[in-house]
């Protein structure tokens, strides 16, 4: 599938308000998609659905939304049915991050984390498969993470979501072809977003210089084409691979020192 074939078609973006969500809607809009976005703050989505639709004549219709209640996904699929909209795209951006001792997050923080970064994706994938499967090819893309590739000391339960979305994006990859929706796992490397630096707390210098943010979005978009199952921007992931197969021991004592607090 081609961006091209998109036009005037309808793509989902969640965690849309800023970031790579933000970038995103804003490329598809320039493509000129129809966009859903999706986001909990609505004060910044409703400017940028504004900008959006004066700059490209688009369709845009923004919802404010919490993805860590139990039933958004159907909810957001039910309004969607209503107003008879079709999505053709699905981006799986939004997270939400912590970075800090376990014992030192509250177990509703985490219930929300896992809400956001695993349930809300499995949801949105499963609700949204029949109107996606309705077009000749369609896809989705799934943000990940390199914190997908080894356990993170401080940052236990985001990393560990990451992993189970890098799993669940190809195997979802893998059986979902055949129906014409490619599913693409992104892994981006670290960019100026609000993620790593407000809600996550991690200081760029323990994982690598940040990237412009349009250049992950790019990539994915670009790979669309290729049918690419796995979309990496994050520089040195082969030397995370090769780390992991060292023994645990040693990768969680240097990943552990890698993002300890103050580094």
């Amino acid at each position: 599938m081609r961006l091209g074939d998109l036009k005037k078609h309808w793509a989902l973006v969640t965690g849309a308000s800023s970031g790579i969500g933000r970038e995103f809607a804003c490329q598809l809009a320039a493509a000129g998609v129809n966009l859903v976005l999706v986001a909990r703050r609505l004060d910044p989505l409703k400017v940028l659905a504004t900008e959006l639709r004066k700059q490209y004549d688009v369709d845009i219709l923004d919802l404010p939304m919490d993805l860590a209640q139990p039933d958004a996904a159907r909810e957001l699929h039910a309004r969607l049915q209503a107003d008879g909209i079709r999505i053709r795209l699905l981006v799986n951006n939004a997270a939400l991050g912590h970075w800090a001792p376990f014992e030192a997050g509250s177990c509703a923080a985490y219930e929300a984390m896992i809400g956001v970064n695993v349930m809300a994706v499995v949801e949105l994938c499963h609700v949204f498969l029949h109107d996606l499967a309705a077009h000749p090819d369609s896809a989705i893309i799934n943000v990940s993470s390199p914190a997908a590739y080894q356990p993170i000391p401080t940052m236990a339960v985001y990393a560990a979501t990451k992993s189970f979305v890098h799993s669940f994006s190809q195997a979802l990859h893998g059986e979902w072809g055949k129906n014409g929706v490619l599913v693409q796992t992104l892994l981006p490397g670290p960019t100026a977003t609000a993620l790593p630096g407000a809600q996550a707390g991690v200081r760029h210098g323990g994982v690598g210089k940040p990237m412009p943010v349009g250049e992950p979005v790019r990539a994915s978009l670009r790979h669309l084409e290729r049918g690419t199952a796995v979309v990496i921007t994050a520089r040195g992931t082969i030397w995370q691979r090769i780390f992991a197969l060292l023994p645990a021991e040693i990768v969680i004592r240097l990943v552990g020192r890698m993002f300890a607090p103050g580094r």
